[in-house]
């Protein structure tokens, strides 16, 4: 979550910002007229408990009549706290909810724009594949034909549901071995991490409520509820909730092959055909907490990881800077890798990077202690280092006239075998 003083110091600043965002731009004033109801009202609540206090201290010196009436007028001082007290809880509650949808100040060198369509392309990697015949998508491939099974997985789990077996199964694996592979060389430190969360890290990293409508909710009892991640990110940042991390002199690394979980909320009628939006899917995420000066050689670092993986598979891709309309309110700088998908002649979202600053660590009490012994807040950045979208991207690219799918080099080696079919 952001800085309350700091908005309350600079209101202009945060609605020029969601406005840039296509946010509220009166959000911040309603939040700072909040701040000030709630505080006179905590304040009034104060002085009476000091009131009450005092009396308290007092009234062991009265007796007879006047202690009597001293006690009865305090009753209508305590009625006058509990109520009070109920309002000032209604405030602060509304307060906070406000604050949790303000999004962490922008990067200046974030584009602004409405929406997907206004991010501006980056670069571009490795060769586009040229055909002597129709490119497919990869859902009218033989290979996937054979061994995906959309039918049998709506059968058990619904819309989207899906099995792999075979090789494509075998396929998956030996993708996510080398990917992870390339991400551990660089010298993260890999987790295994709950596939469930508590509310309390999911809105502490800014997954809710902004994922909200996208988390499957999981009902314990009557009055608790744990979520489905959606990504190991909150799952690798709640392990340092609540944690002093010294003096974070080295950065923190750390990532996690997981499955995940989304609902596709608002997505009905998108990618009806094959496995490239589902509910649930694997994924590698890569996560740092570290000093606020070391993330812009970090960001640099994971983005680098993104692209040896990439262009170690032989494909052709490309990196947009996510624009200002298009950016989760945890970010305040994003790139996003599209691989190219030849079948349906256009790019994929593949991964993203994101710079999330102090936003989640502040979320979740984390803190670090600077050269001064003071404790500060550090800042965080986490990117997709892989999910199965890639493995599509390579049907479609190596795809050969056949119908078979030459596998680039790197995983032939591990797979066994040039082709598969």
């Amino acid at each position: 979550m952001i800085l309350l003083s700091h908005l309350l110091e600079n209101v202009d600043l945060y609605s020029q910002e969601l406005k840039k965002r296509n946010g509220d731009e009166t959000l911040p004033a309603k939040i700072a007229a909040s701040y000030e109801t709630w505080k006179k009202e905590q304040n009034d609540l104060d002085l009476l408990r000091q009131q009450k206090n005092e009396f308290n201290n007092k009234v062991v010196s009265l007796s007879g009549p006047e202690k009597m009436e001293a006690i009865e007028s305090m009753k209508a001082v305590s009625d006058q706290i509990k109520t009070l007290d109920l309002k000032v809880k209604e405030l602060r509650d509304n307060l906070d909810e406000m604050i949790l949808k303000v999004p962490t100040p922008l990067s200046n060198d974030t584009p602004v724009g409405k929406s997907d369509e206004d991010n501006p392309v980056l670069n571009t990697f490795g060769t586009k594949p040229e055909f002597n015949f129709t490119p497919k998508p990869y859902w009218e491939l033989p290979l996937y034909q054979k061994y995906v099974s959309q039918e049998d997985g709506v059968k058990v789990m619904g819309s989207r549901g899906y099995y792999m077996h075979g090789d494509i199964a075998w396929f998956q694996k030996v993708l996510f071995d080398y990917a992870l592979d390339v991400v551990l060389k660089h010298g993260f430190e890999l987790f295994y991490v709950p596939l469930m969360l508590n509310d309390t890290v999911l809105t502490g990293t800014g997954h809710l409520p902004d994922f909200d409508g996208q988390q499957y909710e999981v009902k314990i009892d009557q009055d608790k509820s744990y979520y489905l991640i959606g990504s190991s990110e909150p799952s690798i940042m709640g392990y340092f909730m609540d944690k002093n991390l010294g003096d974070l002199a080295k950065p923190i690394l750390a990532t996690c092959w997981s499955s995940c979980f989304r609902q596709e909320a608002g997505s009905y009628g998108k990618d009806q055909q094959g496995i490239l939006r589902v509910h649930q899917f694997e994924k590698i995420e890569m996560v740092t907490v570290c000093r606020p000066e070391d993330t812009d050689g970090l960001f640099e670092k994971f983005s680098k990881i993104v692209e040896e993986i990439y262009l170690g598979l032989g494909l052709h891709f490309q990196s947009v800077a996510v624009c200002t309309g298009d950016l989760p309110k945890k970010h305040r700088k994003q790139i996003d890798y599209e691989a190219w998908f030849p079948g349906v002649n256009k790019y994929r979202e593949n991964c993203s990077n994101g710079n999330a600053a102090d936003y989640q660590n502040r979320g979740l009490r984390i803190n670090y202690v600077d050269g001064l012994g003071k404790k500060q807040t550090p800042w965080g950045l986490n990117c997709t280092a892989i999910t199965f979208r890639t493995g599509l991207a390579i049907l479609e690219q190596y795809q050969q006239a056949d119908g078979s799918v030459k596998l680039p080099e790197v995983l032939a080696k591990r797979f066994g075998k040039e082709f598969i079919s």
